[in-house]
């Protein structure tokens, strides 16, 4: 009888196909282990092999026992199984010995099997630590009997042996993927980012180090990495460009158009490799759609909620309702898989909104415009994904996914615009708008990987068709003259829906408006990669990708004047109602522009783990890209192409085994908006009185950049990471706003320029731990914070002031979460799991507006979750969002200072959820080990 210990160290890039000797026809990984025999005492360490020689006598006393317990009455062994400081133990192994009854800890540290009465010895491991042999007395008349065991840490040195075993899951295979990454990255699974009263992805990736968000009324929508702005961050869905549905912008991605609970992982990708795109100077951001697995997964819930916000506009509904479900299962016997996901959300939200200008050049303080509004929003989101992956055998795969999301809207806005002429006459009107907006992403991906003896290829094809109608756009309009001049005091209280003072019925104008904007992406990328040693230590991989981009933005206008009476009160009632038909879509009048981008790229990587402590990356990519724009109206059409070599560097050196330092070095391009490169006004969706210019001479932006990382990781799942990095850019850009004045409104127009440089020094701190080192009794919290600090500054000669830093660029962002979960180790004891998180992003500068820097404030936001387990697999949830109800404004200099003037505000009010899940355990197991 011998007993071994077995330890593995696995890499990335060294697939987990392992075999024990006594099978030679099966491919085999043999792995730098340790051995040490059978120790005295207490027994052996976990994820040891035994290796019994059977005798007759043994197998007739084995045969006996198994007898005995099948007609016995069986009792419940169950406990729970840790560390000395208490942390739980995931997979740790439950033997009782002589027989085949056993089984493994779960995610919380938790085992339990059935045994019959008697005395039993029963044997705990765990991979790493000493082995705990013990004898139970099961008395027949008893029904459960509870054991919690503490393992001691073991360490050896050992030679080496060819075993068999399965990956981590979850987060742990999250982590260790993370660690053994050519690149800095985090990796986040979603068994974590779900305790998160998060919505969208944005506001999930929003947690974690590096990344800041831009909110819109509905919640998080633009990612961006490390403080800089949101187009120098790639977007990937399932490893492709997410695209972006906004008329002005095409190089970030919108993701609220994904939920949540659709997303399986999440990883933030912080330094460049030759086989990442290279349009990414800030980092990129990959959001992992649920894909199938080799397990049984179900899960079905539902919820209800309120929005505790602004709702005074007439009619205006508040509810919430969420659904959701997931199906994933093994097809055919481990060769085919399927999974099948929904999600369904629908939300009702008022807001109020206080706009002011200050647009008299003699008299820069004075209140020249304002434009308070009210508005009425329901958005309903819907999310559907679908994969099906064949595994022929262990060295290939194919795996088809579909995604589909879609955001519709429907808007009503009461609005007021007063203005104090610079004579000292005064105007104003009132407006009435009704429209509703549906935005619409549809994504199909294949991925294929074939592996040979000492080459490996993969390649990835996805088309993805995106799509933002605004339909019927009415706009009614009252105007009045007269009156006194108003101030900001008398604003503060007036409320859009008064009456008009008494006189002569306002005259009367209504606007009609259908836009409609498509992109299509075609995306097709090729990777060998060729092992250049026995060991797989070291390898090349050689790849290209072509990305295709054709976008078509037009709309439709038409205006009447006095098309009703004026009503006694404010306001119109709001109205769909064409009075002008549209035109098929593909002769829109106005028809905006028609663009096409193309990009290839090429690139070559070495890779190589020189020992144990040191592994490093060098390679270059080139890219190619050309960009076309077609006639519209009277413009002329316009054609360029542009190329790039970006080298990059990676080296990684391991102190330990869980301490590592990593050093990045690369070159990155940022691209202009190609809608940039259209000379004339367009109008986008997002706010109706703000046009785009576009600007033909716009350069691509140009960047250097240095990360130095230090990573600990610890006891489940924990890690600390710290990070410094620098980045150079040339030819960044900046958003310049210019306001004027059409008849009986402003207008304003941006137009994107560049500036001459802009410098980026950062810090970065990353804590994901148990409180369990300081008390025990702290084990089941969990404290997960991160924080960012930006030191950015850039110089242009066009601006009128000298320091500024770029558009939406904080200077300061910070997370902090405090998880429990109660592991529950007994039947009477039930999971309960509560999340208390609060997110943090400083100020930051938005544009230029009428030669003045514009900044939107500081916000901070606190979120609650809670699940609690009523039955065996049933759970009530409840989610709370923004118990702040933080404030959004914008300001004239930077918020706080003295001359600062407030330019906006808006409140959207606390909401939350309550709701039932109904999710079984994938990991569940019965006595024999098999699935539950």
């Amino acid at each position: 009888l011998r007993l071994y210990t077995v330890t593995t160290v696995f890499t990335q890039h060294s697939p987990f196909v392992l075999s024990y000797p006594c099978f030679p026809q099966r491919p085999v990984l043999r792995l730098p282990v340790s051995l040490s025999p059978f120790g005295r005492g207490r027994g052996y360490s976990g994820a040891s092999f035994l290796y019994l020689l059977g005798t007759r006598g043994r197998a007739t006393l084995f045969f006996l026992l198994c007898s005995l317990t099948a007609v016995a009455q069986e009792a419940e062994l169950h406990g729970l199984i840790t560390d000395t400081e208490g942390t739980p133990l995931v997979g740790a192994t439950v033997r009782v010995n002589g027989s085949v009854i056993g089984t493994t800890s779960d995610v919380d540290g938790k085992y339990q099997l059935e045994v019959p009465p008697g005395l039993l010895r029963v044997v705990y491991t765990y991979l790493g630590y000493e082995n705990f042999d013990t004898i139970v007395r099961i008395r027949p008349e008893q029904r459960e009997l509870r054991v919690d065991i503490a393992l001691s840490e073991e360490f050896s040195e050992l030679p080496e042996l060819i075993v068999v075993g399965n990956r981590a899951s979850g987060q742990a295979q999250a982590l260790r993927i993370q660690q053994s990454a050519v690149a800095a990255q985090t990796i986040v699974h979603s068994e974590t980012f779900n305790q998160y009263p998060d919505i969208t992805m944005a506001e999930t990736a929003a947690r974690l180090p590096g990344v800041s968000i831009i909110r819109n009324n509905q919640g998080g929508e633009i990612v961006q990495v490390r403080g800089l702005p949101e187009q120098y961050t790639a977007v990937h869905l399932n490893g492709q460009r997410l695209p972006t549905v906004q008329p002005e912008a095409d190089q970030g991605g919108s993701l609220d158009l994904i939920q949540s609970n659709l997303v399986d992982e999440v990883r933030v990708i912080k330094t460049r490799t030759a086989d990442a795109d290279g349009d990414a100077i800030a980092g990129s951001v990959d959001f992992r759609i649920r894909q199938p697995e080799n397990k049984f997964e179900l899960l079905a819930q539902g919820a209800v909620g309120n929005n505790f916000g602004f709702d005074q506009n007439p009619g205006q509904t508040t509810g919430i309702t969420q659904l959701a479900g997931v199906l994933n299962s093994e097809v055919a016997d481990e060769k085919v898989y399927a999974l099948l996901g929904g999600s369904y959300f629908r939300q009702n939200r008022g807001s109020r909104t206080l706009r002011y200008d200050y647009l008299d050049p003699q008299d820069p303080a004075r209140l020249t415009t304002a434009n308070p509004f009210d508005e009425d929003r329901t958005t309903t989101r819907r999310g559907f994904v679908g994969a099906v992956e064949l595994r022929p055998s262990i060295y290939n795969r194919l795996r088809l996914s579909y995604t589909s999301s879609e955001v519709s809207e429907e808007i009503i806005r009461r609005g007021m615009l007063a203005h104090n002429n610079f004579n000292g006459s005064t105007f104003s009107n009132r407006e009435t708008s009704a429209w509703e907006q549906v935005r619409n992403l549809q994504l199909v991906t294949l991925e294929v990987e074939n592996n040979f003896p000492r080459t490996r290829l993969d390649y990835q094809l996805s088309f993805s068709k995106t799509s933002e109608d605004q339909e019927n756009l009415r706009r009614d309009f009252l105007f009045s003259g007269g009156g006194t001049p108003f101030t900001q005091d008398y604003l503060e209280t007036a409320l859009p829906d008064s009456d008009f003072p008494a006189g002569n019925p306002p005259p009367v104008n209504s606007r009609q408006k259908t836009v409609k904007l498509d992109e299509d992406v075609a995306i097709g990328s090729l990777n060998v990669t060729r092992f250049l040693n026995q060991n797989k230590t070291q390898f090349l991989r050689i790849g290209g990708r072509y990305r295709s981009k054709d976008r078509e933005y037009g709309q439709f206008r038409a205006q009447q004047a006095a098309a009703f009476d004026p009503p006694t009160g404010v306001f119109p009632e709001p109205s769909r109602e064409q009075f002008a038909e549209n035109p098929p879509d593909e002769e829109l009048e106005g028809n905006d522009y028609r663009l096409k981008q193309r990009i290839s790229a090429a690139y070559l990587m070495y890779v190589a783990n020189f020992t144990s402590r040191l592994s490093a990356s060098a390679g270059v990519r080139y890219e190619h890209i050309r960009v076309e724009t077609f006639p519209t109206m009277t413009q002329d059409s316009t054609r360029f192409t542009d190329d790039i070599l970006l080298p990059s560097f990676n080296l990684t050196y391991r102190v330990r085994r869980d301490r590592q330092i990593r050093l990045g070095v690369a070159r990155a391009v940022g691209y202009p908006n190609y809608a940039n490169y259209v000379d004339f006004l367009r109008l986008p969706l997002f706010n109706v009185d703000q046009f785009s210019r576009g600007n033909p001479d716009i350069q691509r932006t140009t960047a250097t950049n240095f990360d130095l990382t230090f990573e600990r990781y610890g006891r489940r799942d924990g890690l600390i990471s710290v990070g410094l990095y620098g980045k150079f850019l040339d030819n960044p850009t900046v958003r310049i706003t210019e306001p004027s004045f059409d008849v009986t409104r402003f207008t304003y127009n941006t137009q994107v320029v560049n500036t001459e440089e802009a410098e980026l020094y950062g810090f970065e701190l990353a804590v994901y731990q148990s409180l369990g080192f300081l008390n025990p009794n702290l084990r089941y919290f969990n404290l997960n914070g991160t924080y960012n600090f930006n030191a950015l500054s850039a110089q242009s000669s066009d601006l009128i002031f000298d320091s500024f830093t770029l558009p939406q660029a904080p200077r300061q962002t910070a997370n902090l979460a405090i998880v429990y979960n109660n592991p529950a180790t007994g039947k009477k004891e039930r999971k309960l799991s509560l999340t208390l998180a609060a997110n943090y992003r400083d100020r930051i500068f938005d544009r230029v507006y009428n030669g003045e820097p514009l900044y939107r404030n500081s916000l901070v936001s606190l979120d609650l979750a809670a699940d609690y387990e009523v039955v065996k697999n049933i759970s009530l949830y409840a989610r709370v969002n923004n118990l702040t109800d933080h404030r959004y404004e914008e300001w004239f200099g930077e918020p706080n200072d003295d001359g600062a003037r407030l330019r906006s505000r808006v409140n959207y009010g606390t909401w939350g959820v309550i709701g039932v899940r109904f999710q079984p355990d994938p990991t569940a197991r019965r006595a024999d080990g098999s699935p539950e």
